[in-house]
């Protein structure tokens, strides 16, 4: 009896506290995922077109169905090379909309464009501390993973990159680890549904095997994976309103510590009209 009681406390406690923390997030993020559905369609589209195409031919007719461990680094060199300009278009989109902005596509791809050396170069120290993390007996790895979650929104949001943006995500992540656990979890688990809707006809359906379909499945996927990115965006804007609100309740004599914007980031970080 006792251990029941424990375990349905434990339940409550989870549904009681975590969800609430993270379900504004979820909705502010698909508030904007369909406000500005056209401008992420758009940018994500102009970006990953011809990506999924040239990796899609790549696959059936270089590499081969075999050759799983080519057809993955590829699409991952597509992806830190090229495809992080779609990323940081999607956050420019979702963030000048948070500021009280008009998204429009031009505007979010040249961000997209003028974000690619940051984006880039974060890319790379993040992905390389991960790896060593993980080679640290897994669990300093998957810690990082977490806390360094947020470092692509605060590369395009303020304009910083490398290891003084990694210290911003460390710093804006401190004290909610679990909190974007359930985040992620929770937006993953949201975007496999149509994912697997787009992707599982083309396996169980032979005649569809073809590789220009093949290229418009993972278009699909991409446009969907979109929703993910804002959701960090709106962990960025949430995790920063509130730290810029504590500073200022903090400050002495009534001052304030930090200038805070509506999104909660500081005002005049990225102007994107």
């Amino acid at each position: 009896m006792v251990g029941k009681f424990k375990v349905y406390w434990a339940s409550g406690l989870v549904e009681h506290l975590a969800y609430p923390m993270i379900t504004p997030i979820l909705r502010h993020a698909w508030s904007l995922y369909r406000k500005h559905f056209g401008v992420v369609a758009a940018v994500v589209v102009a970006i990953w077109l011809p990506l999924d195409l040239l990796s899609s031919y790549m696959d059936y007719f270089v590499f081969g169905p075999d050759d799983v461990r080519k057809s993955f680094k590829f699409a991952r060199f597509l992806d830190n090379f090229v495809g992080i300009v779609a990323t940081a278009a999607v956050i420019a989109v979702g963030y000048s909309s948070c500021v009280g902005g008009h998204p429009a596509f031009g505007s979010a791809m040249s961000v997209g464009a003028r974000s690619w050396g940051r984006m880039w170069w974060t890319r790379v120290l993040t992905g390389l501390s991960i790896v060593l993390g993980l080679i640290l007996l897994i669990i300093p790895g998957l810690y990082l993973l977490v806390r360094l979650a947020l470092v692509e929104p605060v590369v395009v949001c303020e304009r910083v990159s490398g290891s003084t943006a990694m210290r911003r995500s460390f710093e804006l992540t401190r004290g909610r680890f679990w909190q974007v656990v359930l985040l992620v979890l929770a937006s993953g688990a949201i975007i496999i549904v149509p994912m697997a809707c787009v992707i599982l006809p083309i396996v169980f359906i032979p005649v569809l095997d073809h590789w220009i379909v093949d290229a418009a499945t993972s278009l699909l996927a991409d446009v969907i994976a979109a929703f993910g990115t804002l959701c960090l965006l709106c962990a960025y804007v949430s995790f920063a309103k509130e730290q810029g609100l504590a500073e200022q309740g903090a400050a002495p004599n009534g001052g304030t510590a930090a200038p805070v914007g509506d999104s909660g980031a500081t005002e005049g970080a990225l102007s994107v009209s």
